[in-house]
């Protein structure tokens, strides 16, 4: 989005400002479940060191199952006070929201209503004002738990096995780096298709709402091959499409999982050279995916959280 996009998006945030305690306190618990979360393979690892006699702290089975359960009633309850908390800030924020949107069409003069079709208007405030419900109480805590988690997560691999995490961070970097680029590709293809189709769809729409002008010309043959021409495009363009989610495809089965492979198989070495441990082989099998699931995720919810507040 352009600079000016976002200055007039943040000014949604003004109806949230007289809740902005709960919403304060809702990214606190966020982050603290967040951190909790991220705290679970490290204790996974000393459950497995423990009971193979290589616990580094001192605590037996018992404690360490102790603590698992306290971490767990924490996360339970921060994570249902953190939605509660979202849910007050998202109801009553976008309540002001409809409240003004209502407050300003009822003022508008009354050309405006002759020129507008009111269902159509009506229609279209309800689906971006859901939008912005869904950002508030979802999305937006959402794009920031995966913020939380790839940045602790990488930060806590390199502490317990920086050896595999160089490794993984310079296998995945050019991999994701790579996604990056199909997955731009593929929408820029999508969206020209779903463009492209707009276009034959407008040209049926013309030719049939002026169907009497058509046959007074006699142009049945000239709207014929150009609503061809339309579909003709429309079809290179979604087969380019096709082939680019086909190269994708192909991508993610041999260099992601081929990637993916060869950590795990240069892991395994390092367990049978006792270079790890089996709780640190957990450990980092665990963060690997926490990390390739907030990446995966950004991008869902950075889309989202950009349409859903520009539009």
């Amino acid at each position: 989005p352009s600079r000016e996009q976002f200055s007039e998006a943040i000014k949604i945030f003004k109806y949230i400002r007289p809740y902005r305690a709960q919403f304060i306190t809702g990214m606190v618990l966020l982050f603290v479940g967040s951190l909790i979360f991220m705290a679970f393979p490290q204790l996974f690892r000393d459950m497995v060191d423990t009971a193979n006699g290589e616990g580094q702290y001192g605590f037996d089975l018992e404690q360490l199952g102790f603590v698992l359960l306290i971490l767990i009633g924490v996360q339970g309850f921060s994570s249902y006070a953190r939605v509660m908390l979202f849910a007050k800030v998202s109801e009553y924020g976008i309540a002001d929201v409809r409240k003004a949107l209502y407050d300003k069409v009822i003022t508008l003069p009354v050309v405006f209503f002759e020129k507008s079709n009111v269902g159509e208007l009506i229609s279209r405030l309800s689906g971006d004002v859901e939008k912005l419900y869904s950002t508030f109480s979802i999305t937006l805590a959402e794009f920031v738990r995966q913020i939380i988690i790839l940045v602790a997560g990488v930060i806590l691999l390199g502490v317990s096995t920086p050896r595999l995490a160089l490794l993984m961070l310079g296998t995945f970097v050019p991999v994701v780096g790579l996604a990056m680029f199909f997955g731009r590709k593929i929408r820029t293809l999508s969206k020209a298709r779903q463009e492209e189709l707009a276009v034959s769809s407008n040209i049926v729409n013309e030719s049939l709402h002026g169907i009497q002008t058509v046959k007074s010309y006699v142009n049945e043959l000239f709207e014929s091959l150009r609503y061809g021409r339309s579909i003709q495009k429309s079809v290179n363009i979604s087969m380019k499409y096709a082939r680019a989610r086909a190269l994708f495809a192909a991508f993610i089965i041999t260099i992601l999982f081929g990637a993916l492979f060869f950590i795990i198989w240069r892991a395994a070495v390092m367990l049978q050279n006792g270079m790890i441990s089996n709780g640190d082989l957990i450990a980092f099998f665990s963060y690997t995916v926490f990390i390739g699931t907030a990446i995966a995720g950004l991008g869902n919810f950075y889309t989202e959280l950009v349409l859903s507040l520009i539009h």
